[in-house]
Parts: C-alpha cells; structure tokens; sequence
C-alpha cells in the first residue's frame, strides 16, 4: 500500500497536491479575513501544497531512477534480510516450481529473485538472475531445468543510490539483450544483478571494509558461488556492467578478478575510490592503496578489455578515466565512447546500454587507450 515505486503512490500524491491547490484558492477569501488562526492556516495551507508537490516530483524521479526500494530505504532504515536469507551453498539446482515462481518479461525473459547470504562476506541482500528468451526457452524444455552450453553472463551493477531493477526498468539493460539476441547480435544472456549497496547509508563502492562490509567478496566469491550452484554454470569467465558508481565497480571487479571476469563496461564511472563520509581516514589511506586501479594495472599482464562510456559534462568522470588512461600507459585494452552532452542521469546513460551490449558480445575491440582531450 502506497509503495515508493508504485504508480498509484505517485497519482495519490499529485492529485492531492492538486486537489489542496484548488480548494486554497476556493477558501482563500474566507481565510483572508484578519485573524490569527486564518493567518496560520493561509501558512499552513501554503506549506502543505509544497511539500506535497516536493514529494511528488521526488516520487516522479523515484520511479523514473530506481533510486530507493522503500520509503526505509529512503529514510535509511534498511531491513534486517539475514532473517530470510538462503545461504546460496544449502541451495538446489534450479527446479521446475522456481521456474513457475519465476516473473516472465514481455520480450520472454525469466526474473529469478532471491534473497542469499555469502557464505564469505555474510552479506544479506537481494539478487536478480535473468534469462534471456532463449535461455528461458531452454530451461523449460530440458528434461530438467539446464542451461546448456551456449551463453554468456553479465554481471550488471547500479549506482548510489540504486537498485538491482533498475536494469530491468529505467536501464532497460534486459529489454535490451532481448531485442538483441532477437537480432542475432547478442548471445544468449545470463544476467545477474546482485544488490551493490548493502549497508544503510553508505556508499561502500563495493569494497571490502573491514568492520563494516565485505561488498566486493559478496559480488565475485559469493555471487559465482550462487550462481553456480542454482543456475548450474561452468567456470567461464564473466563480464560486468555498471553506471555511475556501478562504473567504477564494474572495471574494479573485472581488473582485481581477472581469474573471473574477461571483459567490463563502464558508463560514467571512475576509476579511483572516493570514500563515503562514513569511512574514517586510517581506513581510506589503507583502502587507497588497496584499490589503486592504476597501479594494479600497470603492474600485471592483463587479460581483460575494458569500454569506458563517458561524457566531458560529467566532470568527475572524465577527469578520473583520463587520468587513469595516462598512468597505466596503454597496460590494457580500453575502448572509448563519448557521449555526447551527457548529464549524469539514468536518461543520458540508457541509450549507451546497447552500445555497450554489442561491444561485448563483438570479437573485436578497440586498442585505443588514449583519450582526446
């Protein structure tokens, strides 16, 4: 009842913020008259139509980024989920009641949502797995439930704040792989999307902090070890997908985790980590050097392609990735999009999606790893 996503929340709080407009104007010759209480209730009247069209446009915005799941999330109450979470290793393989349990997009895809705990960084959240039509189709008509041996896996990562959906819906990242594996240009996708902000108000970047969270264990141990064990996938290597914060660990993943992931795709990320309020400086000089990308990159053989998606109107973004591109000094493979007059919004970012869909599934990639200034 009235959720923060949910179209009717945002119908009730426009059309009260309408239906206030119009009966302070109808009253306002009466309340004009002088009085003390008429004064404080012209006031009160005034107030209450803007906070009500204040949380209407947040609304609106809301629903349209995905930015908070709940109004706890908003307030920064998060839930409690290690009370209903599955550790990922006492799991089954995918049955035929998880298929019936399954959400059926309109391109043919199935949403798998699961509540897990890591079994090595014992962080409780949700994840989405979604097959593509063609894997979906192949999951139902085995003799049990397998995916067989064609497809690849992208593991999508959301912003600050963000949510796991926010692929499915304001990205549309799903209803993209649909259209492309309909035209032959994408393979068929296994997609996971595990939830990257799992402490309340913080920003962890999807590192491991000790104390407070093991982010980056839960997204590369933990997820390949539910993967494997519900989905029944072999060890090939992955490719990450993120924006904006997502960014920055989509190629932080795939560069620490190369045994793991081949490839990353970046849209308005950065590539150096730039600390929540909440993380004190002892911990930020240690993590600076722990996750110093450049350095990690300019010191190994990599065996990794990455695409950075950026625009020169999202500041912090194209100063990181330039600086970056300058101290690795062409170490690894780096593919450069421009988008042209990009804020920093899901709107900007959501037609690179397919831009970034088709580089991965392409054999080819640019060997450019210079930017033009």
């Amino acid at each position: 009842m009235l959720g923060i996503l949910e179209l009717s929340t945002e119908v009730t709080f426009w059309a009260l913020t309408f239906l206030t407009f119009v009966a302070t104007l109808w009253f306002w010759q009466q309340l004009a008259k002088r009085s003390l209480l008429r004064l404080l209730s012209r006031i009160g009247l005034l107030l209450l139509i803007q906070v009500l069209a204040l949380t209407s446009i947040g609304l609106t915005i809301n629903r349209s980024n995905d930015f908070f799941a709940s109004w706890g999330d908003l307030v920064g109450a998060k839930n409690d989920l290690s009370k209903v979470a599955i550790n990922p290793e006492s799991l089954s393989t995918i049955t035929s009641n998880d298929l019936k349990e399954a959400k059926v997009t309109k391109g043919g895809s199935l949403i798998f949502k699961k509540i897990i705990t890591g079994a090595k960084s014992e962080v409780s959240d949700y994840v989405y797995l979604v097959t593509s039509p063609a894997l979906s189709k192949q999951l139902e008509s085995a003799p049990s439930p397998s995916l067989g041996n064609n497809y690849q896996v992208i593991e999508f990562l959301p912003g600050f704040p963000g949510l796991p959906q926010t692929w499915i819906g304001a990205m549309d990242g799903i209803g993209e792989i649909e259209r492309g594996e309909k035209a032959g240009k994408i393979r068929p996708t296994l997609s996971v999307i595990p939830s990257i902000n799992v402490v309340r108000g913080t920003d962890t970047e999807c590192l491991d902090i000790p104390g407070l969270a093991y982010v980056e264990t839960w997204l590369t141990v933990d997820m390949k070890t539910f993967v494997k064990t519900f989905m029944g996938i072999d060890d090939r290597r992955w490719s990450t997908f993120g924006y904006s914060t997502g960014g920055w660990c989509a190629a932080m993943l795939g560069i620490r985790h190369q045994d793991q992931y081949k490839s990353a795709v970046s849209i308005a990320g950065y590539f150096e980590p730039s600390f929540s309020s909440g993380i004190i400086k002892p911990e930020r000089k240690i993590l600076r050097d722990k996750y110093d990308l450049a350095k990690i990159t300019a010191s190994q053989t990599n065996d990794f392609k990455l695409m950075a998606i950026y625009s020169r109107r999202d500041e912090y973004s194209y100063i990181s990735i330039n600086k970056y591109l300058k101290k690795i000094n062409g170490a690894l493979s780096v593919k450069l999009v421009m988008m042209p007059n990009a804020g920093h919004n899901t709107k900007s970012w959501k037609p690179f999606v397919s831009t970034g869909l088709d580089w991965l599934a392409s054999s080819e990639v640019d060997k450019t790893a210079t930017a033009k200034k």
